[in-house]
């Protein structure tokens, strides 16, 4: 697949982990060009790991952590547009002044947009409009990546691109990670059922997630599964010492770790289509 890109745009270290590591590793392994952009370094993630950072150390220790586990999938570029973690809805962060919520919508497309049409993609992979589960940072990376998606093709959005030879480019297809609502339960009830003592999610996340007719793409990547896994484990601050899914059989890990799910947010998909785990079948190579 030489001359085929994927661009992923998320918000912080770890969102190309659990969500769409295996469909990373699986494009990275067909020979792919993937790169991705992480709006933050996370600075107001949790620390699970004792000693792994302090909340003055977190951001610049998980820069690291992402560097390892973008090699981990055959990532072969990444960029930081480091604006600062938002943190969860309704916490001090967000009032932040450099917090991504709080950056001007314009000057991040256009950062996004001009990042498009140098890597020229084909294929731009981002959150869903929900953001998986509603956190802010989430949802802004879905909006600032879908509206260059847009715009990336226009000859009229940022004509100060093409004073450096950076020229409009159409890519072909966009794609939202997701997750089915309810899937919270389902996986505490997949690893209870092998003897973790996983807590049942609270009731008002019990419904996280988008609704399953909203899907266009159950992915199945349980060949990548030992890849994801040292994904998510390069992310060490992130990864409680009690982590469970390599302490189940695999068949139960892929039932969590070794399904994802996709929304084809561009062409819009008619009925009876069929959407490829392939995001690039029948497209042409530059």
């Amino acid at each position: 697949m030489v001359g085929h890109r994927l661009l992923a745009c998320f918000a912080h270290p770890d969102d190309e982990a659990f969500p769409v590591g295996g469909a990373l590793a699986a494009h990275a392994a067909r020979g792919v060009d993937v790169r991705l952009i992480t709006a933050t370094l996370g600075e107001e993630g949790e620390i699970r790991q004792e000693g792994a950072a302090t909340r003055e150390t977190l951001g610049s220790v998980r820069r690291v952590e992402l560097a390892r586990a973008v090699r981990v999938l055959g990532v072969k570029d990444h960029i930081v547009l480091h604006y600062r973690d938002s943190g969860m809805a309704g916490t001090p962060p967000n009032e932040h002044p450099q917090a991504f919520v709080n950056a001007p919508a314009e000057v991040v497309v256009e950062r996004l947009v001009e990042e498009i049409r140098r890597f020229r993609p084909q294929v731009v992979l981002t959150f869903d409009p929900d953001g998986l589960y509603g956190h802010p940072d989430h949802i802004a990376i879905h909006k600032h990546a879908t509206e260059a998606f847009r715009r990336a093709a226009d000859p009229g959005a940022y004509p100060q691109h093409f004073i450096n030879g950076v020229m409009p480019h159409a890519a072909q297809r966009l794609f939202y990670s997701a997750r089915p609502r309810g899937f919270r339960m389902e996986w505490a009830q997949t690893l209870r059922a092998q003897g973790i003592d996983f807590p049942l999610p609270n009731p008002n996340r019990a419904n996280d997630g988008a609704p399953p007719e909203t899907i266009n793409l159950e992915m199945n990547v349980s060949d990548q599964i030992e890849l994801k896994m040292g994904c998510i484990l390069s992310h060490r601050t992130q990864v409680a010492p009690d982590w469970p899914y390599d302490r189940v059989p695999r068949e139960a890990a892929n039932m969590i770790l070794g399904r994802e799910y996709y929304i084809r947010g561009w062409p819009a998909v008619g009925d009876g289509d069929r959407v490829s785990p392939d995001f690039f079948e029948g497209l042409r190579e530059d």
